[in-house]
Formats: structure tokens, C-alpha cells, sequence
């Protein structure tokens, strides 16, 4: 969701910062910052690592250490359509269910197509099933994507194929700092 983001457009009043580690006190627990805009006693609740296209172009002239994670090529590196998803996920286009980033109108279609794709290719699923495959055609994972839920499998060790595509009515969810709910285990 957006509290798992570094977007500055959240639904709270906490603020993001981008601070540099000057020193690590295991035995204390504590990591030392500088070049924060923070009040001296403001809370921290979070720490992200800075990932290099979190500023394309800022970082190319230094070092920068960063976590293995984010260095990472995509968990999955194959990701297929079943014809009936690719006919839905037209379907959704063009009747605007993804606007205003994608339509027909603007020739987006396979923009929409490839963004999926790399959100899939990061493997969204939980991180306990991440890098493993189910011995059977399990029941498919869904995620969201825009106002469509998208639903997929993964076929082996580096393939997803997405199996369906649904509009999410979302007209009567419940949000919580401005993400919806399900309603019994479905958006629909």
C-alpha cells in the first residue's frame, strides 16, 4: 500500500526524509543519521534503504551500498497472458477501467500490458511462497492493479502466466487510510 511506498503523497501527515547512515551501534540498537530535516525528539517509525532509481541520476557518481534485495534481477523473469486474460485486461482498457494512465484512446493497451508485467516480476506473493512453486495448478494469487484485480499463477520457477482479470467494485468498500478493504477475501 502507500505507507509501504516512498511516495510523498500519502494519506497521513508523516513525513519522509532522506538521511544518511553515519554509524551503526549494534550492541545499542540505534543507527546514527545526518542531513535530516526532522525536530530534535521527532519519532522515527520506519527505515527504508535508498534504492538507486529512487533518483535516477543522483547516485551514479558515488559508491552506493545497497542491499542484495534491491540489487536483485526480477524474481520472475517470464510473464505470459492467457488469451482470455489479454482479452479482458482490451475489455478493461477500453472501457476506461484503467483511465486515465491507460487507454484505448492514447494506444496504452500494451503499456498496460508491460506494467503489469513488471509488477508480477517482482513476485508479489507473500514472502513465505516467493521463489517456490506449487506441486499442484494451485488456485491463482490476485493483486490489484489500478481498479482491476489481476489474477496469475506461477508456472515454474521464473514464469507467471496471468490466468484472469476482473473490474473491482469498489463503490461501497470500506478504506482505511485511503486503500480499500476486501470484503470476504474479494474486491468484486
Amino acid at each position: 500500500g502507500s505507507m509501504a511506498t516512498r511516495s510523498p503523497h500519502r494519506p497521513n501527515n508523516i513525513g519522509l526524509s532522506l538521511v544518511k547512515i553515519t554509524g551503526i551501534d549494534e550492541k545499542r540498537k540505534r543507527l546514527h543519521i545526518a542531513a535530516l530535516d526532522l525536530v530534535n525528539g521527532t519519532p522515527v517509525y520506519d527505515i527504508k534503504p535508498v534504492v538507486p532509481w529512487d533518483i535516477p541520476g543522483h547516485f551514479d557518481d558515488q559508491k552506493l551500498s545497497v542491499p542484495d534485495w534491491v540489487s536483485q534481477d526480477d524474481a520472475l523473469s517470464t510473464v505470459t497472458f492467457t488469451p482470455e486474460a489479454e482479452s479482458e485486461l482490451e475489455r478493461l482498457v477500453r472501457y476506461k477501467k484503467l483511465a486515465p494512465l491507460y487507454t484505448i484512446e492514447s494506444n496504452s493497451l500494451d503499456d498496460a500490458k508491460e506494467a503489469i508485467k513488471e509488477v508480477l516480476a517482482q513476485d508479489p506473493r507473500a514472502a513465505k511462497k516467493r521463489g517456490k512453486v506449487d506441486g499442484s495448478i494451485p488456485d491463482p494469487y490476485k493483486v490489484s492493479f489500478g481498479s482491476i484485480q489481476v489474477e496469475f499463477v506461477v508456472v515454474d520457477k521464473e514464469k507467471v502466466e496471468v490466468v484472469g482479470m476482473s473490474e473491482m467494485r469498489l463503490d461501497d468498500a470500506t478504506y482505511v487510510d485511503g486503500v480499500p478493504l476486501a470484503k470476504d477475501g474479494t474486491m468484486a
